[in-house]
């Protein structure tokens, strides 16, 4: 509920960042709690959202993808003006994590598969 995420590694906290994580209020949206793993890491990238009809929603292109739950993962987001606070309840994303870019960078140089990924509000 915080929007801000962590980055350990053997105890000792290497960064952190205000984030900005799903649309609270929308289930379909809404960022899901778990425990998740690193599928890959991209850059650049291309994020496409497809509609229950199969057209194509949005088409977004990222500096930093790093997909950890189906089509869920931590990125770029160099639109949204603000990170952490409330704006996960009224501008929240479609369930990805939202950085600045250069935190995105950065945990981009951090992050692999090794790393367990929780997701918690």
């Amino acid at each position: 509920g915080r929007q801000v995420m962590y980055v350990y590694r053997d105890g000792q906290l290497l960064m952190s960042s205000n984030i900005v994580s799903g649309l609270l209020g929308d289930p379909n949206k809404a960022t899901p709690p778990g425990i998740f793993k690193l599928y890959n890491k991209q850059s650049p990238s291309i994020l496409r959202g497809v509609r229950p009809d199969g057209s194509e929603e949005y088409r977004t292109q990222v500096s930093y993808w790093m997909p950890f739950n189906g089509g869920i993962g931590f990125h770029d987001a160099t639109w949204q003006p603000e990170f952490g606070g409330d704006r996960y309840c009224y501008a929240g994303s479609h369930g990805c994590i939202n950085m600045p870019l250069g935190k995105a960078q950065e945990l981009y140089g951090i992050i692999d598969s090794s790393y367990p990924i929780v997701c918690f509000y």
